[in-house]
């Protein structure tokens, strides 16, 4: 009997599954809006340098003090960082004119003066009364704080699920395949009588003993070696290679997820509404992805959106800033194909590792989803240098993880692989589930778990 018959027998999808779902995704929905929440609290609002103090009691409008107080930038906008050292009362003269540009800062022919926002900033706080940007004054050469904050942020994240994550195995109760390997098979047929009987199906329940666990689980209880760990995962040929492209795939779909995500003010809209819009696109990406994996195949889907991805954020760098229609669309599909990648890795990643070690495989992709959620906020600040450096970043990752992922094998149709060696053996087109290594050791190992458990 396999060892997913033994698992029906407990009630299959049963109402234990259910209602551990239920309360897993209770979590899960607020996870996203603590990750998404810098888009909010973070906002930068348009800001320019506070006049000076001898003009705080002058009968100026706020337009006038801002015309003697802050030059114009290139683009004829209030500049944000700078202001004149003096006030230009000659600006406010009939006659008086200002311009962008290098001109902006000249008077008669003369250079102005300029002075850095010694008296602090003023901001726009028509949108948001309040953000930590205004609270702190992250603006012009602190700016750098806010990106470093989501980088910590993102760190907090890493570190939380490193620390808290094997204390959550206590929550609920442990895989009793797991346990069965670990060694513990008297608490995995306690786990499957209890899921059992939770899911009313006490006289199946009730049948479940170690000589069925054996059975089922006979090839699995031949290959364990006592523990495994992360080394294992590079160990072999075929699980360094299977490793490295996944490692790749994780790590730039959550840097270009978000580095796209957290800078929707640079689309120049609503950022409320392009929130919404960038929430709303995941759910027809993800039927579109889960139709796709079924029917041409896992490792086609996921190359395909890494790669129209990373093809639609190159090709924003090419539209210009005032065409914001267009933008935000490509934009809008460059995030659906991400969020789409994102469901194709779970599950692919899950069918490529084996049983023995498919809990260190997802833990080590998911800290390379991490590392690249912290580095995509960094990536920002080469913006600074080279305008156009972020968006070729963002778009160049997914297209060579995309390309990466051609290497992967194929998992549509295949049985799940259960040891290293079935992985060994699939790389290398054998269809062997059980080596004679492990054919020998069969036996030994089986008494002995059998005589622990006794």
């Amino acid at each position: 009997m396999p060892f997913g018959d033994l698992l029906e027998q407990a009630g299959g999808t049963g109402r234990f599954q259910i209602v551990h779902v239920t309360l897993l995704c209770i979590p899960v929905l607020m996870m996203a809006s603590h990750n998404l929440l810098q888009n909010f609290v973070a906002a930068v609002p348009p800001h320019f340098c506070s006049a000076h103090t001898n003009l705080s009691q002058s009968q100026l409008s706020p337009e006038e003090t801002l015309l003697v107080t802050v030059p114009l930038d290139q683009k004829g906008k209030p500049d944000r960082c700078q202001r004149y050292v003096a006030p230009q009362w000659y600006l406010l003269t009939k006659n008086g004119t200002s311009s962008s540009g290098e001109e902006g800062d000249t008077k008669d022919g003369l250079d102005v003066d300029l002075q850095g926002c010694t008296d602090g900033w003023s901001y726009n706080k028509a949108e948001m009364s309040s953000t930590i940007i205004s609270e702190w004054h992250l603006v012009c050469n602190q700016h750098s704080l806010k990106q470093m904050g989501q980088t910590i942020y993102m760190g907090g994240v890493l570190v939380g699920a490193l620390v808290f994550g094997s204390l959550s195995d206590r929550w609920f109760l442990e895989s009793s395949r797991w346990l069965a390997l670990s060694n513990k098979p008297e608490q995995a047929i306690k786990n499957l009588k209890t899921v059992a009987k939770f899911n009313g199906r006490h006289e199946e329940g009730d049948k479940i003993d170690i000589n069925m666990l054996q059975e089922s689980m006979k090839k699995e209880l031949s290959s364990v070696k006592g523990s495994y760990s992360v080394l294992d995962l590079f160990r072999t040929p075929a699980m360094r290679n299977m490793t490295v492209c996944l490692s790749a795939v994780w790590l730039s779909t959550s840097f270009a997820y978000y580095g796209l995500a957290m800078d929707l003010q640079k689309f120049g809209v609503d950022f409320y509404l392009i929130q919404v819009i960038f929430g709303a696109v995941d759910f027809p990406a993800k039927v579109i992805i889960t139709v796709s994996m079924c029917i041409i195949g896992r490792r086609p889907s996921q190359c395909g959106v890494l790669i129209i991805a990373g093809i639609t954020i190159l090709i924003n760098l090419l539209v210009p800033y005032d065409k914001q229609m267009t933008r935000t669309c490509l934009a809008v599909l460059g995030k659906g194909c991400l969020a789409a990648s994102f469901s194709c890795c779970y599950l692919y990643s899950g069918e490529l590792y084996p049983t023995i070690i498919r809990q260190n495989g997802m833990g080590w992709v998911s800290t390379m989803a991490r590392v690249g959620a912290m580095v995509a906020p960094m990536v920002l600040l080469t913006a600074d240098h080279i305008p156009w450096l972020p968006g070729l970043i963002y778009g160049g990752a997914p297209i060579l993880s995309g390309v990466a992922a051609i290497f992967l094998p194929e998992t549509l149709g295949s049985p799940l692989p259960d040891t290293i060696q079935d992985v060994e053996d699939r790389r290398s087109g054998r269809n062997s589930k059980m080596p004679p290594k492990e054919t020998i050791i069969l036996q030994n190992t089986q008494a002995n778990l059998l005589k622990q458990a006794a």
